[in-house]
Formats: C-alpha cells, structure tokens, sequence
C-alpha cells in the first residue's frame, strides 16, 4: 500500500488528484496539505511514501519544502505537480524526479503511481544527490538585484526594494505601495516573493505581501489571525490564519 499526501495551496487542485488517486489500488490518500508548514508537520506525522508537491505556493514554495525533507533525510518519494514551461520540465527529466504538469492526466499520474510502486518494490528510495541538484537549479538566485523597476506615466521608475511597505492585489492588480505611493507591476505575489529578500518580507495573507521592518503594531484579531499596523501609512495588512503560525515564529509571539 503506498501511502501518499498531496500539497497543494489550492483545493480543486488537490481534489483532482484524490479523485484520479481514489480509483487506483493499493494507494491510500493518508492526508492533504494546503501550505508547507502544514506539510511538513503532516509529514512528521503520517510518514507517507509519497508526496504530491505543488511548486508555486505562498509562504513556502514546494522547492523550499523538497530542502527541508532533504535535509531531515526522510524516505519517501516526491513528485513535484509543476505549470512549469517545457524547459524546466526538462531539468526534471534530467535529474530523473518525476513531475506532473497541470492540468493533471490521469493516464501519467497513474504511470507515475507504476513507476514509485516498481521502484518501492526494489527498494529503491529518492535520489538524493539528483534531488539536490534539481533543488539548485530550481531555487530562486541569492543574488537577485536590490531594485525593481515600475511602469508610472509611460516611464520606468526604479524603486529599491527595502522601500516597499506592502504589497497586494487589488482589482486583480499587483500594486506595490511605497512611502511616495502606490505602482502597479506586472507580477504575480508569487514571482514576487521569489524575487525579493525572505528575512525582510513576509508572505502574510493570499492578497498580501509585507516589509517587516515597516512594522509598528500588531492586533491579535479573530480565529489565530492579526492585523498588522504599519509606520508610513494607516492602511492595515491582515495576517491570515493560514499565516499566523509562521508570523508568530518570526515575530516571537
């Protein structure tokens, strides 16, 4: 029996892969995750064989999580679910991890279930050397610039990134706000979050991105959630539930 838990931010997505999943033999669905905190305690916890990793995901992105089993070395198989373009599916190839693209095929997950089924048979576990170097590949640079540049009035205006406030989404638009105002940009949180500092951002709600050191107050709100008050500016950024745990680690509460 190949016991299995599926990460992913999104439901139906996770809810895709229970069904395909559900219909195999000798696969049971032992739990789901919606974030990497959660994924790594229920690791911990259920020690699955297999797990169904989603890449791009708030807070903690799936390569981040793949490190951290990595570095616990825990035996179990991970099967990265990827929107990737072709040419990082190719790494994957390469690096011999197996991948699922979205939207999910049910002929190739099941293969794939074959295949982790074959390779448990013969007591084969994850390469760890190929993992590695997939996760270096994979991993945003360290070396990412300092500054990043928005389109204001037909120009490109360039603002330090250790200036942003807060970022978030409204109308369906990146907006990042900044002590002289407020940019649009053409980029989701999640390519954001890869682009900037970990130590000075925090990824504090689906809608919402925050500069730490901006910080002034914060409110303990309902159900384990915050709200933050910030120094420039009265706006308020929320911290969700889903969030709260990780904040209250990096903020010692």
């Amino acid at each position: 029996m190949l016991r299995c838990l599926i990460v992913d931010d999104e439901k139906p997505a996770r809810d895709e892969i229970l069904y395909i999943l559900e219909e195999i033999d000798d696969v049971e669905v032992a739990g789901e995750a919606s974030h990497g905190i959660e994924a790594l305690e229920l690791i911990e916890k259920i020690r699955p064989d297999v797990v169904f990793l989603d890449i791009q995901m708030p807070q903690m992105s799936g390569i981040e999580i793949a490190k951290r089993i990595l570095k616990k070395g825990l035996e179990l198989m991970i099967i990265f679910v990827t929107a990737y373009d072709q040419f990082a599916l190719d790494a994957f190839e390469v690096n011999a991890i197996d991948y699922l693209l979205k939207p999910i095929c049910e002929d190739r997950l099941k293969r794939t279930i074959q295949k982790i089924a074959t390779l448990k048979s013969n007591k084969e576990g994850l390469n760890y050397d190929k993992l590695s170097r997939l996760i270096k590949d994979m991993s945003p640079s360290k070396s990412s610039s300092p500054w990043i540049s928005v389109f204001y009035k037909n120009k490109l205006i360039p603002i330090e990134t250790k200036d942003i406030v807060y970022i978030t989404v409204e109308d369906k638009n990146t907006v990042i706000v900044t002590e002289k105002g407020k940019f649009e940009i053409n980029y989701t949180l999640n390519e954001l979050m890869d682009k900037l500092d970990p130590n000075l951002f925090f990824r504090s709600h689906k809608s919402y991105i925050v500069n730490l050191k901006y910080i002034e107050s914060i409110e303990p709100w309902f159900n384990s959630t915050y709200n933050i008050n910030l120094k420039s500016t009265k706006d308020i950024v929320p911290v969700s539930r889903t969030y709260s745990k990780r904040f209250k680690e990096i903020m010692n509460i």
